[in-house]
């Protein structure tokens, strides 16, 4: 199954769920997409974080929590047994929504196809000096050499939120750069949630960045990221990584706004 046959499946997935309390038109092909899905959510179940999917599915007077709507989907036997179950309480859907999550969370899953994915991404949008730096970023996740990765997606990352705020050579201010990006944020109309996930890939790489270069970790905050990285195995280390690497993309859009 290529990418183009993954995306059509989440595609007929999603156009399967409740709409406004009317019964989905059901086929062969569509029934063979939501067991494409479910098994996708079974074999990565660890790694899908569950509070991604809250609110999507609602009725009139109650929201379906996350972790709530993937035991259902785990364990129906079909779609008619999933579809029974999410329409009954929650007859309303944001597909949109749900069609973004699936799409960021499955190609990030489907391993095989990450790297074409984000090269095909990069080569499209961004202008080469970008593309060369976000291919040399790639080429030490793939060596699995972490500590230069970290260190040239915090390069990377500076860069842009450089230019984001807008600072000059003599006027850095890394101690406060929280409260500045979130008020820059907040004057272009991003959302609480916005924000905060911004703030977080910003503190997470800074986190990994210092914890894992190759100088010994001084601090005590280091010192636990450094041990905890330590206890990964080396494909949950690759998909965190991966991960980051697609906020890394989300934040260069976002910085773009400037």
């Amino acid at each position: 199954m290529n990418k183009r046959e993954l995306g059509l499946h989440i595609d007929n997935f999603v156009k399967l769920n409740p709409k406004k309390n009317t019964r989905p038109n059901i086929n062969k092909y569509k029934q063979n997409s939501f067991f494409i899905i479910q098994n996708s959510f079974k074999e990565n179940k660890k790694n899908i974080i569950t509070s991604n999917y809250d609110d999507i599915f609602y009725g009139k007077n109650s929201k379906l929590l996350g972790k709530k709507w993937i035991e259902i989907l785990l364990s129906s036997r079909d779609i008619f047994e999933y579809h029974k179950r999410i329409r009954d309480d929650f007859s309303y859907c944001k597909p949109r929504k749900l069609i973004k999550i699936l799409i960021n969370d499955l190609f990030y899953l489907y391993k095989n196809n990450i790297p074409n994915i984000l090269i095909e991404d990069s080569e499209k949008k961004y202008k080469n000096e970008l593309k060369n730096k976000l291919e040399k970023i790639r080429h030490f996740l793939d060596e699995q050499d972490w500590s230069n990765y970290f260190f040239n997606l915090q390069k990377l990352m500076h860069e842009y939120l450089i230019t984001f705020l807008n600072w000059k050579k003599d006027s850095f201010n890394y101690e406060s750069y929280n409260k500045i990006i979130t008020k820059k944020l907040i004057d272009k109309n991003f959302t609480e949630k916005e924000i905060l996930e911004y703030l977080k890939f910003i503190q997470k790489v800074n986190l990994y960045r210092n914890a894992l270069s190759k100088v010994k970790p001084g601090k005590e905050s280091n010192k636990k990221i450094y041990e905890e990285w330590n206890n990964f195995s080396s494909s949950s280390k690759e998909r965190f990584c991966w991960k980051i690497y697609f906020e890394l993309l989300n934040f260069i859009k976002l910085t773009k706004l400037n």
